[in-house]
């Protein structure tokens, strides 16, 4: 280091004092400037120095706090801990004194033979509640049941001093004044021990016992075989299981589920049989239904005879018709009505146009006789033949006719057997599944075809009837807006067809305007001749 002394004695030049004069005054500001941040800095320090200070007292004060939670969760662990072991042992002091206060009766040795003949309970009762004082005041002491056992050296029917008695008391208080008042009463004609206990059912325990004898009655009601167990036990078999309960809530439980069981079986049962009798009564009313409805339409309903049948018997006056029934001989066989006209003295025409006649769903081939409409065709010069079809009136059912095609097969069959050649098939409602097909198929074989309102007319095109060539006439009824309208939207297409409707008929319109439908079908088959 430069010795000050030594500087003291250097000279500058005034160029160089000067330039350390300037150097001087810019160090001066910033040493001032430095001490003062030194001096803030210095602050900053201490404030830290503070703030960490009482962020130590936090962190300890927060210490303590996590201590003593700690604490109080290993308090609350012990006395949870104690108290369940206080539990235990609560439970095993309780189920100790239970056992002491094990249910006891009374057993009282040498009855005296002047009571053998009265009630026991009430001569008891009286005996030591006289002789018995609580408090300065008596106490009736209730007895539940008492019992004398006749002694092994007495007679049959009589019981003597050395018989014995068992009372039931309900209150376990009565047994210590009934055990001072026997070692007191030197009143009695009683000999040896007057009091002695022996274990049996407490009072809870033996309430309990009764409860299961009640259940084990209703048990045995459902069904169900059930047994009251020693000391208060219920003992139930149901379904191949063992159930044992020393609780009644449970019993009763089991046997409300028992009963719900029942129920359900029974109402299953019930409505199983209801199902089986309905779908025995639907099967037999599908079976009889279309006869029903046909006898009951045929004896409430008289259909008037049309005038045309009227005029034409007039016209003939020697004619008559019968009606003939029979079966034909094909598989499966056909019953058909046919009306023949009885002349006198007048030869019969064999060239007739012969017209058959099918019947709807509720109806067989007996409608066009109940009509009239066979004796009217046949009085007019045609052979009139109506048939039951499978299934209806006087035919058996047949699978065969299951499909369109069967169905056609059955009609030509049909035309064979009875000799129908160039026939005029008249069909109404559910028998339009047969005369469709057939119509379409065959109509080659027909003269002319009559509908009334028919059933299947949507399952063909209209190409399928534009390519029919038999004369139709399509009768309807004006409030038939069902069949009889989709039938004629479909039948119109057939090119030789022609449209009848009867005003205010309904769907079977040949029942509600009979003359007016007559008067069309002769009118029809006039032109085919």
């Amino acid at each position: 280091m430069m010795d000050l002394r030594r500087v003291r004695d250097v000279h500058f030049s005034p160029h160089v004092a000067h330039s350390a004069q300037e150097l001087l005054e810019q160090i001066i500001p910033e040493h001032d400037t430095l001490r003062q941040a030194l001096a803030s800095l210095s602050a900053g320090l201490a404030k830290l120095e503070k703030h960490l200070e009482e962020t130590d007292h936090r962190v300890g004060t927060l210490e303590a706090k996590v201590m003593s939670t700690q604490g109080c969760v290993v308090k609350h662990a012990t006395l949870m801990k104690e108290l369940a072991v206080g539990k235990l042992v609560a439970d095993y002091k309780l189920e100790t004194l239970e056992n002491k206060l094990r249910a006891r009766n009374l057993r009282v040795t040498g009855v005296p033979v002047a009571i053998r003949n009265v009630n026991l309970i009430p001569f008891i009762e009286n005996l030591l509640s006289s002789a018995s004082d609580l408090n300065g005041k008596q106490v009736p002491i209730c007895i539940e049941s008492a019992y004398r056992l006749p002694a092994k050296n007495a007679q049959v029917g009589n019981v003597g001093n050395g018989s014995t008695v068992l009372i039931t008391l309900s209150d376990l208080r009565h047994r210590e004044r009934i055990l001072k008042t026997s070692w007191t009463s030197w009143t009695t004609d009683f000999h040896g021990h007057k009091v002695s206990f022996f274990p049996d059912l407490s009072p809870l325990t033996y309430a309990r016992r009764k409860h299961f004898v009640a259940l084990k009655q209703q048990f045995l009601k459902e069904g169900v075989q059930a047994y009251v167990l020693y000391p208060a036990k219920l003992k139930v078999l149901h379904q191949g299981k063992t159930y044992i309960f020393k609780d009644i809530r449970s019993a009763a439980q089991l046997l409300d589920k028992i009963r719900k069981e029942k129920m359900t079986v029974t109402l299953i049962r019930n409505r199983l049989a209801l199902l089986v009798l309905g779908i025995l009564v639907t099967f037999v009313l599908y079976l009889l239904l279309p006869a029903i409805q046909h006898e009951k339409f045929t004896a409430s309903v008289d259909i008037p005879k049309p005038r045309a049948m009227e005029e034409e018997m007039k016209g003939t006056g020697a004619g008559n018709v019968t009606i003939v029934t029979g079966t034909t001989l094909q598989n499966p066989s056909v019953f058909f009505r046919e009306a023949v006209l009885v002349q006198n003295n007048v030869a019969s025409s064999t060239e007739r146009l012969a017209v058959i006649f099918l019947h709807g769903q509720s109806f067989t081939s007996k409608i066009w006789e109940n009509l009239g409409t066979l004796a009217l065709l046949s009085e007019n010069g045609y052979r009139a033949v109506a048939i039951d079809l499978p299934g209806y009136g006087d035919s058996p059912h047949s699978d065969s006719v299951g499909t369109a095609q069967g169905r056609v097969s059955f009609l030509e069959q049909v035309f064979k057997e009875l000799g129908l050649q160039k026939s005029v098939l008249i069909s109404s409602s559910m028998s339009g599944r047969y005369s469709i097909p057939f119509l379409l198929s065959s109509g080659e074989q027909l003269k002319g075809f009559v509908s009334i309102a028919p059933v299947g007319t949507k399952d063909f095109t209209t190409q399928q009837y534009q390519q029919v060539k038999t004369p139709t006439l399509i009768i309807y009824g004006e409030r038939d807006t069902g069949l009889g309208i989709q039938s004629l939207q479909s039948l119109q297409q057939i090119p030789r067809s022609r449209v009848v409707m009867l005003p205010g008929a309904g769907h079977a319109c040949y029942l509600d305007k009979p003359q007016e439908f007559h008067k069309a079908l002769l009118n029809f088959l006039r032109e085919l001749k």
